[in-house]
């Protein structure tokens, strides 16, 4: 197993240095970027949920407000209209249109760990575990209608915004073509009704929605690339070729045959390995095969199901983090870079770091949404 080792920490200060007026950054894409300002505060406005930091989490912006316990901040997402972002904080959606600097109450959702997914138009689509499904934007929240009871994933078509699928807790795939009103099933389950299998996550390619990639209890995690018609097993998460349980994956956005995800390794985990059976893979196939990248040790640690932040512009980059409220541990981020196979690590003093997202004109400004547990 080729593991990536750990070269640099760093503590996160409360203040970061003196920012400069807005500059617009010419690098257009498809989403809009080229009309994307950086964050021009030196303090965060809002209730604290909803940070940013410019060098990988050495320094952060400090908040207005300090936040109080209990908050969850998920769903984090930059928006295709200029300077306009979105986020969970709790069952309250929040808003931000300058960029990250000041942040306000949008509205309330149904549901509890409300993930957001960004599409054209200024809006999002929010989904939680429970099914709960809403569209969400700056101006408000309209409720959707749910396939399932229990949802896995959700997708958005990065050019039709309209076109959606979600995965249910057996990795069934269900598709929408009017913005999540009407919904029908496409494709067999992922795995079949004999197989006891607990579907942890489940991550939908943005420019291709037939490519989707589940993450499951024992059985590791399966890939499509017909919209669930055919599933193939993934390979390469156990090196014995035992069981596995794959907790999160991510596709890369800048490029969607790169994936990567975190696996328990059952078997290693109860052999006594020094990495407790706990890896980061890497695929380079869209999720047929699979290689460890980074394991657990060497100041690395990896809790079931990280946050996977990969890089929107540098496939082989991608963050994931471990963090808490007990003993005042705080919060590690962590930078792994293929490349150099490394991992740096930056420390900060929040209970933990739930989403991340990266400003559309300049990824170097990565938009931190935290937690405080305690």
């Amino acid at each position: 197993m080729k593991k990536a080792f750990t070269i640099g920490v760093a503590t996160a200060l409360a203040v970061l240095s003196a920012a400069g007026p807005a500059v617009a950054v010419d690098e257009p894409d498809d989403f809009g970027s080229g009309r994307w300002r950086q964050p021009a505060c030196q303090t965060v406005t809002g209730d604290g949920s909803v940070t940013y930091t410019r060098n990988d989490g050495r320094t952060i912006a400090p908040t207005s407000q300090v936040l109080r316990p209990v908050v969850y901040t998920t769903g984090l997402v930059a928006l295709d209209r200029p300077d306009e972002m979105l986020a969970m904080s709790n069952n309250a959606l929040l808003t931000s249109k300058d960029a990250g600097c000041t942040w306000t109450t949008a509205g309330k959702l149904n549901g509890r760990q409300t993930e957001l997914v960004a599409a054209r138009g200024g809006r999002a689509y929010a989904w939680d575990r429970d099914g709960n499904l809403t569209l969400a934007t700056s101006g408000g929240v309209t409720p959707l209608t749910s396939p399932a009871g229990e949802v896995a994933g959700l997708g958005v078509h990065r050019y039709r915004d309209d076109h959606l699928r979600v995965s249910d807790g057996r990795g069934q795939l269900y598709d929408s073509r009017d913005g999540g009103r009407t919904w029908r099933p496409v494709g067999v389950p992922a795995w079949g009704q004999g197989d006891l299998v607990i579907v942890y996550t489940a991550v939908f390619d943005p420019y291709d929605l037939n490519h989707v990639v589940v993450g499951g209890s024992d059985t590791g995690a399966r890939v499509t690339f017909d919209g669930g018609r055919t599933w193939t097993a993934s390979t390469g998460l156990s090196q014995a070729g035992g069981r596995v349980n794959v907790f999160s994956a991510a596709i890369s956005p800048a490029a969607p045959n790169v994936v990567y995800a975190m696996g328990l390794d059952i078997g290693e985990s109860e052999a006594g390995a020094p990495s407790g059976g706990r890896h980061i893979y890497r695929s380079f196939d869209g999720g047929r095969r699979f290689a460890p990248v980074v394991d657990q040790g060497n100041g690395v640690t990896i809790p079931n199901g990280p946050l996977l932040a990969p890089h929107p512009t540098d496939p082989g980059v991608v963050y994931f983090d471990f963090g808490t409220g007990w003993a005042a541990t705080g919060t590690d981020i962590y930078r792994y870079d293929s490349r150099q196979n490394r991992v740096t690590i930056t420390h900060n003093a929040y209970d933990r770091v739930t989403s991340i997202a990266f400003n559309p004109s300049n990824p170097k400004v990565m938009y931190l949404g935290v937690a405080e547990e305690v």
